[in-house]
Formats: C-alpha cells, structure tokens, sequence
C-alpha cells in the first residue's frame, strides 16, 4: 500500500493563502490576528519544502515529529522537507512570518560559509530554534517582505530570480552570521545533541520496522543506557517513548482519511493486528481509533 500521509506543497499554500507568484520554487506569506482562524490545530501534517517560521509576536506552541517546541517573540525556527508538523496552540496576538523553499531550489543556492559547523547546523535534517537579536529580527523581516514583492506578478522585473536568490543567501548568511557568533556556546549544545540528532534520524527511517531502543544504540554505536541518558536530556523524553510519539503522529494523519480502513492504517504502521494497534493507540491517546475518528468527524 502507498504511503497514506498527505504532503502539502508549495503549489498547495499558494493556493489556500490566494497568492499568485512568479517563482514556484519559494514562497513567503505571513499569518496574524486576522487570519489565525484558518490554522487548524491539533492537525498533524506534512511540508514538501525547506521552511522557516519567524514568531514576530505572540506564541506559538508546536509539535515537530515527536518533539513539542515553544516559540516565542524573535524565535525562528528551521523545517525540514517531511518533518511531521502539528499546531498546538497558537496565542490571540500571535504573528509569524515563513518563509517555504523547495528542496532543489535550495540547494541551489551555492552557500559558502567558512564556519563548518555554522553551516552543518543550517543543512541537518533537524529543527533547530534560535532567538534573535532585534537587528537581526529587522534584517529578516525586511528580507522577507521584499521577497514577496518581488514574488508577486504585479511587480515583475527583468531580474527578479537573481534578486531572490541573492536576497535568500542573504538571509541564511544572517542566521549563520548569528550562529557564528554564539559558536563557543552552540557547539557545545550541538555535541551533546549530535546523538540526539543522528537518533532521531533513524527514527524517522526505521520506526515502522525497528521499535526497540538497542537497534538504534547499536546503530549509533553506543549503549543503550547512553543513548537513553542522552535522549532523555536533550529532548525530556527516553528513547521509547519518542519512538511512540511518531509511531502515533503518523497514525493521526493517516486516520484523518475516512476513506481508508483501521485495518488499512493499521497494516500501514505494520502493527500484527487490530486489537495490538487499538490497545497502542488508546494507550497513548485515550482514545480507540475509532473514537479519535469519530472525534475528528464531529470537530
């Protein structure tokens, strides 16, 4: 059976934010008072495209694979193509800006940083916060609002490519310029994560198939009690209950479609049968799979 997880594109967001642009490839839109009603919470899904989220006011509470992160005022967040991405709350007088670029498009860019480590945590399939001083807060926002100009057909120019590229490596120069200069601090946060990350990268290859902590410690080559030390310290939860988490992220998403069987969803997630599949997720939700989609249906 294919994949069941619905993935939004770029094509997609244009459409539902009514925007017409002339590059396909990046998108920047910006979502505040007045059209926070058309954030669905509680709805886990899928982004085709590298991304960037800029809190401007307000929070924004969210969950990224089995990761629940706060953001607040000069937070920005990196989002990587197929990160599972739920809205949890969002405050009345929250505003944030993104910014969505495709995934060839970006590595197009031909970035050169002379910070390595700057740029490998720029470039790693893991969502890294940072909060930023105002004038960088300044930089981007700017950045950002001239982007959708030159995006909108109404005031195409002859250049208007080569001016987005040039403003889109500006603004990633912004960031690892920012990084470069907490790198005493950050490398040594990143060492302590590099275990985290490399996990949760293979949780997100292998969780369908490999649910027990010491495959994963065998394939990072540490102890399981390391790996569980570790995890627990940088993201509050162990191994197992993160391995969970995205087993039940993904069961969300996929029961979001009524056109499809719990027995669908549940050979999908490569469970043995129904009834261990309903114990699991009612274990971790409350509710049974069919209560979660009656639940849905009634919102």
């Amino acid at each position: 059976m294919e994949s069941l997880i619905p993935i939004y594109t770029l094509e997609q967001f244009a459409e539902f934010n009514d925007l017409k642009v002339l590059n396909k490839n990046i998108l920047s839109c910006i979502c505040g008072p007045d059209n926070l009603d058309a954030i669905d919470l509680n709805y886990p899904m899928k982004i085709s495209s590298f991304s960037l989220l800029l809190v401007t006011t307000g929070k924004v509470r969210l969950n990224i694979d089995f990761q629940e992160v706060a953001l607040q005022e000069n937070d920005i967040i990196f989002l990587y193509p197929k990160n599972v991405i739920e809205f949890l709350e969002v405050s009345v007088d929250a505003s944030f800006e993104s910014l969505f670029i495709s995934g060839d498009y970006f590595s197009n860019l031909n970035l050169q940083m002379n910070s390595k480590d700057a740029l490998e945590i720029l470039s790693s399939n893991y969502s890294k916060i940072l909060s930023l001083c105002p004038n960088s807060i300044g930089h981007i926002t700017t950045s950002f609002e001239r982007l959708r100009f030159l995006n909108d057909p109404a005031n195409e120019t002859i250049f208007y490519m080569e001016m987005q590229k040039g403003i889109i490596n500006l603004i990633m120069y912004e960031l690892a310029g920012y990084l470069q200069k907490q790198q005493n601090n950050l490398l040594k946060i990143y060492r302590k994560e590099d275990i985290a990350i490399r996990f949760a990268n293979l949780v997100g290859q292998h969780y369908q198939i490999r649910r027990d902590v010491q495959f994963y410690a065998d394939q990072i080559f540490i102890t399981r009690t390391h790996l569980t030390r570790t995890i627990k310290e940088v993201y509050l939860k162990n191994p197992k209950q993160i391995i969970e988490d995205k087993i039940i992220s993904e069961a969300k998403i996929l029961l979001l479609k009524s056109e499809y069987s719990i027995s669908q969803v549940m050979t999908e997630l490569k469970f043995e049968d129904q009834p261990t599949f309903t114990k699991f997720f009612k274990k971790k939700t409350g509710f049974s799979p069919n209560a979660y989609r009656r639940s849905l249906a009634s919102a």
